[in-house]
């Protein structure tokens, strides 16, 4: 058995269009600065789409590609899983982000 904890990337608002509702804080001034990194760079959990021997990240997964997956692990969330299921994602190179337990 392994513990999977799903991938994450600190991401900064202000790298999306500013037609986005997250690009509104991105070098805006607070009291004569621009908003601090730590405001805008935040953890953001990628999605595990499994399918054969296939391992697909995403940040947003669109529910007819969970449906048809042989299975999947949201992002920003703990799982336990299989030796089998372990060995997929080890092999497909997501070995930092697995505890043995």
């Amino acid at each position: 058995m392994y513990q999977l904890t799903t991938p994450t990337r600190n991401e900064t608002w202000g790298a999306f269009p500013m037609m986005n509702p997250y690009a509104r804080l991105a070098a805006r001034p607070i009291s004569g600065a621009g908003v601090p990194t730590r405001l805008t760079d935040i953890p953001r959990g990628y999605t595990l789409i499994v399918n054969g021997s296939t391992v697909t990240e995403v940040q947003t997964p669109y529910q007819d590609d969970l449906d048809s997956a042989d299975y999947y692990y949201l992002g920003g969330h703990q799982y336990t899983i299989s030796d089998a299921e372990a060995a997929t994602l080890i092999a497909a190179g997501y070995s930092e982000w697995l505890r043995q337990l």
